[in-house]
């Protein structure tokens, strides 16, 4: 083994550090990912492991705990680092001082292959995030970045946001659970409204509230790359979303909006809706579950849903919109032909909701999948959604309840698949005839499909001439 030929070895050493050093150093290619969060990593066994990551060029992802790291400790897995070409995921966790953070980050100057960086339950401050941001600055593959349970003060997020700004190849970036104020807020829109090519940010979990939201407002605003923000809990109210419907009329560019875990209440369900129903919008992905949206506001949803024409998924679970409020939405998506995936777990609907939702079913020509799990719907409305779905060729999930008998669920599978195969095809009658071919040739693994295609169409398989003589279905 290599580490008995070491003069590093030691008899405390683990068998499982041993294997998985042995393994880099014969670049076993089945070992693409190296994850070391053991408590019991430190400064000796972490020489060890650099000395095994020296040798090898297979190990694409490293996820490193230094929990018993010290500057020894990370000074050497820093320096095998900053010379690896291989490595395009880092995640380093639990970086407890500024000299930690600085000699792990001061190494990936070097290092041109990492795509994505993470770093999580570390403390930046000031002078150690002026490393960090030099890294987002200069890094020139960098796509992805992660904060995820840091404390970040306002000072060291604008250093951060600095760096971000200046790198052109950074597309997400999560900073998540950063302690994250309206202060904090402002500096990342300032980062938006400064040039930033951020696609997609991730702010989850901090506490930018109203006055924060009206901070991004002008950075989102001001810039034309981003589609796509989260800020799901963060303590937004109606007031804050005022600030997020001005978002949804005047930008371009964001088309997708989580804001899940918040306080928005109908009210500000009604704020979001009438930017929804504006003629511009533009939003395709919407998330707003778990904030106390009731009966009241899901008419006010389903209303919205009957103007607009961008949205593409909705997300209202672990709300309170209940059988009238299901009954409103069914009804609305009869209209709305965009729409094409519904979520409405845990909303107090009961068998009169499902009911109601399965006689829109036939009638809706837009919804792909639907979620209706973890409400108090049984077996009497899982069998007339089955129902509804019998005479509904575009819906291809439904998901009810997870205690819904087995032949309930086995036949609403069956129906979805027929579904997803192409059944609206079959009820169509001015299909070119050399579609027909292809049509069968991509079903023609699935049996069951097959044949129940067959059964309800056998004519296609006749000489064309043949067919034409046959009555019409």
């Amino acid at each position: 083994m290599y580490l008995s030929t070491t003069s590093l070895m030691a008899p405390s050493v683990p068998s499982w550090l041993e294997e998985i050093c042995q393994r880099m150093v014969d670049n076993d290619k089945g070992l693409r990912t190296v994850e070391l969060t053991h408590p019991r990593i430190d400064d000796v066994f972490a020489r060890i492991v650099a000395e095994a990551l020296k040798e090898n060029d297979t190990v694409t992802t490293l996820i490193l705990s230094c929990c018993a790291i010290v500057d020894d400790g990370a000074y050497s897995i820093g320096s095998v680092i900053g010379k690896n070409k291989t490595i395009q995921k880092l995640q380093l966790r639990d970086l407890r001082n500024q000299r930690e953070v600085k000699t792990f980050f001061q190494s990936l100057l070097e290092n041109t292959s990492i795509e994505e960086l993470s770093l999580r339950h570390s403390q930046i401050c000031p002078q150690s995030a002026s490393t960090v941001a030099a890294v987002l600055r200069k890094h020139p593959n960098l796509q992805e970045v992660r904060f995820v349970d840091c404390q970040i003060p306002a000072a060291s997020l604008r250093l951060l946001c600095q760096g971000i700004k200046s790198n052109r190849s950074i597309q997400r970036l999560y900073i998540i659970n950063a302690e994250i104020d309206a202060e904090g807020a402002q500096k990342v829109a300032e980062m938006l409204r400064e040039g930033s090519c951020l696609r997609e940010l991730y702010l989850c979990e901090n506490n930018i509230g109203d006055e924060g939201v009206a901070a991004l407002a002008g950075g989102v605003l001001g810039n034309t790359a981003l589609q796509t923000l989260d800020l799901r809990s963060n303590g937004i109210t109606a007031n804050g979303a005022l600030s997020i419907q001005g978002m949804i009329v005047s930008s371009q560019f964001l088309t997708g909006l989580c804001l899940g875990t918040n306080d928005l209440g109908n009210q500000g369900a009604a704020a979001i809706a009438r930017g929804l129903q504006h003629s511009g919008c533009v939003t395709q992905r919407l998330d707003l579950g778990e904030n106390g949206i009731d009966e009241a506001g899901a008419s006010i949803v389903a209303n919205m849903l009957r103007v607009n024409k961008s949205l593409r998924e909705l997300h209202l679970a672990f709300n309170s919109v209940g059988d009238n409020g299901a009954l409103e939405i069914a009804s609305a998506l009869v209209v709305n032909k965009t729409l094409r995936w519904l979520e409405l777990r845990r909303n107090g609907i009961s068998n009169i909701g499902a009911h109601a939702f399965a006689k829109k079913l036939p009638k809706m020509s837009g919804l792909k999948e639907l979620l209706l799990s973890k409400n108090s719907i049984d077996h009497n409305g899982a069998a007339a959604l089955l129902g509804g779905l019998r005479n509904n060729t575009e819906l291809e999930y439904l998901h009810v309840e997870d205690k819904v008998s087995e032949p309930i669920s086995r036949e609403i599978i069956h129906w979805v698949r027929l579904n997803k195969a192409g059944r609206r095809i079959f009820r169509q009658s001015n299909v070119p005839d050399n579609l027909w071919p292809r049509v069968y040739g991509r079903i023609s693994t699935d049996f069951d499909v097959l044949f129940h295609f067959l059964s309800e169409k056998p004519d296609v398989l006749l000489p064309t001439k043949k067919r034409r003589k046959l009555p019409e279905d």
